[in-house]
């Protein structure tokens, strides 16, 4: 199995929203126009990431776990499950210690088949449609939301262009829009770096942000990843820290 940029894992909380201590915008981060193997599995896991604002209120938290697992559960189609908490390293009255802000469920499916999706099988562009159900968090004030999002990649020796559109109607009933791009070294680097930019429209209020990142492929099914990302607006400015890794196994029989 050819090594696929781990997008979530790694960006990772890329694109996670702005405040903690605030409802959040929208829910995972960039997505890749692909779709996990008829049979298989994927995890991205970190166990603990860093976050904390750098302009505006005084704010850190540890991020614990951030984990996205993915199943082929049919030819063409996944399903993607999220789940992030966060820990809240200041002393705030009235405030959980730990929340499970961030859940989410959702399927892909492959629209086209390209070089990005077919791992060099076939050329031209990969796109995929996103679907999914923001569900409510644990000791944390949020709902129900939706999410309706396009993924595209274009793969080149040289590297690969990924971008996504999402329209959200988040948890707390507003309306958002998420647009984002990734451009990545060519996989047979034994450090494939990484570069992400973000906007994001929530009811109105933008956020722009950048991550720097690499990936580091140990063998064709595991890989550690890590980034800086720092992102804000008139103001605000939060800045995140972060390892994960990628696990691939075969844990079905698609035969």
């Amino acid at each position: 199995m050819n090594r696929r940029l781990a997008l979530h894992g790694l960006m990772a909380l890329a694109a996670l929203l702005a405040r903690p201590t605030e409802a959040r915008a929208y829910l995972i981060d960039l997505n890749d126009a692909r779709v996990v193997e008829h049979g298989t599995m994927e995890l991205e896991l970190q166990p603990v990431g860093y976050w904390q604002t750098v302009m505006g209120e005084e704010e850190h938290y540890l991020v614990a776990p951030s984990a996205q697992i993915y199943w082929g559960f049919g030819e063409g189609w996944d399903l993607l499950l999220l789940t992030r908490g966060w820990a809240l390293l200041d002393d705030v009255p009235d405030q959980s210690r730990y929340a499970l802000q961030e859940q989410m469920i959702a399927t892909r499916t492959l629209l086209v088949d390209g070089g990005y999706s077919s791992e060099g099988e076939r050329d031209g562009i990969s796109l995929a449609l996103q679907t999914g159900l923001l569900l409510p968090g644990v000791e944390a004030e949020t709902g129900f939301g939706a999410s309706l999002a396009l993924l595209f990649a274009q793969r080149w020796d040289a590297g690969t262009l990924h971008l996504n559109v999402w329209t959200n109607f988040t948890q707390e009933r507003t309306f958002e829009l998420f647009v984002a791009a990734v451009i990545e070294g060519p996989d047979a680097w034994p450090v494939v770096p990484t570069i992400e930019v973000w906007f994001d429209l929530d009811d109105g209020v933008p956020m722009l942000s950048g991550l720097v990142g690499a990936l580091i492929p140990i063998g064709d099914e595991f890989a550690l990843q890590g980034g800086v990302r720092m992102g804000g607006w008139e103001g605000w400015l939060d800045l995140e820290v972060r390892v994960s890794t990628w696990i691939y196994w075969d844990v079905f029989d698609a035969s």
